[in-house]
């Protein structure tokens, strides 16, 4: 097994990415002397590009979700692939930038391709690799191009099962399904300047609440954000962080004008590095189920996510004690089917679907103040 060159295409998400370490680390550890990389599919760009400028292959990412992987011990080479670009182009310049991405993983002969989702574009990828190993789930149209196809689905046993099944398929023993991110120590410097310079008492605990999400339906109410942060100021010697990147300023200010205590608020760049270190030198998270609480997760930091109904088949992964909470709505949803979501907000609200705001704000201040209750490792 020694000297083998595996692929894994993945998704540029935060959390999936996050979630993605436990199957590196037992890829890795399971097959001696291997060469490992990791090409991502980047949903947006991030920072200038490290390959040549009229290409959609970047094969030297320095920020974004793809650090999840550069700063990874059990990954040897990261490749990026825009794919907001890859869309943009038409007739031959599409079908040029292709073939780009096609020679850079022909350029890796790779041995063993894994694809992390069930996308055509994945597996028709693995095949013309050239790798004789070729793996995905059964259920997907192209399937046919795979060779290992375990009958698996993410939200039987949820994703982080899924990662592990599939790096098993390919050879590798699963071990633990802890997720990894460790924090250069320069991050950390930077975030306790940072928050010196917002004055924000180093001996104080530090709450980061982070209300931004991929659509308005996945926000929670930024009146109820405000609400607990009122609470946990009034009631506890705890300082809250309000956290967003510029895609999520619209919910951040809106969180601000609910609350009725002054509020910390940091803009997050694109760095996920400083992010965890920021996130690691606290003693709650508080987000929706977005990248934030899986990063959290990753740093050993206490988290609370408020989840969709249904999302919980395949993203209340960590279990629920109280270092990792969930929050999902229970009653029966007024507009949606029994087993799905719809995403449908409440008429003449901008935020948070019907089964999001049945999660109870005071259910989640209890559970943020027991966390905060508990012994500072």
């Amino acid at each position: 097994m020694s000297g083998r060159r595996v692929l894994v295409i993945a998704e540029g998400q935060l959390g999936d990415l996050l979630l993605l370490t436990p199957a590196l680390r037992a890829l890795k550890s399971s097959l001696p002397g291997s060469f490992l990389t990791v090409l991502v599919l980047q949903r947006r760009s991030y920072g200038a590009p490290g390959g040549d400028a009229g290409t959609v292959v970047n094969a030297e990412p320095r920020s974004g979700t793809s650090e999840v992987l550069s700063l990874n011990p059990h990954v040897d080479a990261v490749i990026e692939v825009d794919r907001s670009r890859l869309r943009s182009f038409k007739g031959k310049s599409r079908l040029a930038a292709e073939f780009d991405v096609i020679r850079a993983i022909r350029r890796g002969a790779f041995d063993t391709v894994i694809c992390t989702f069930p996308e055509d574009r994945f597996a028709v990828w693995a095949y013309i690799s050239g790798a004789r190993v070729r793996v995905g789930q059964k259920d997907q149209s192209m399937g046919w191009m795979l060779t290992h196809r375990p009958d698996i689905h993410k939200d039987r046993g949820g994703v982080l099962q899924y990662y592990c099944a599939l790096a098993v398929a390919a050879g590798a023993v699963a071990g633990s399904v802890r997720t990894e991110f460790p924090v250069p120590e320069a991050s950390r410097l930077r975030a306790e300047a940072l928050l010196r310079s917002r004055g924000v008492d180093a001996g104080r605990q530090l709450v980061i609440v982070h209300p931004g999400a991929s659509g308005a339906h996945r926000v929670w109410p930024p009146e109820r954000f405000a609400g607990v942060i009122d609470v946990i100021e009034k009631r506890t010697d705890a300082r809250v962080v309000l956290c967003g990147t510029a895609f999520d300023q619209v919910v951040v200010q809106a969180v601000v004008e609910k609350a009725k205590t002054a509020v910390t608020v940091v803009t997050l760049g694109e760095s996920v590095a400083d992010f965890a270190g920021l996130l690691s030198g606290a003693s709650l998270c508080l987000s929706n189920d977005s990248g934030p609480r899986h990063l959290a997760v990753a740093v050993g930091t206490p988290s609370i996510a408020l989840m969709p109904k249904h999302n919980d088949k395949a993203w209340n992964i960590y279990g629920n004690d109280i270092r990792t909470s969930t929050f999902a709505g229970t009653s029966t949803c007024p507009v949606c089917p029994a087993d799905r979501c719809r995403d449908v907000v409440p008429e003449g609200e901008r935020y948070g679907s019907h089964c999001l705001r049945m999660i109870s704000m005071d259910d989640v201040i209890v559970r943020a103040l027991e966390v905060l209750a508990l012994p500072r490792p």
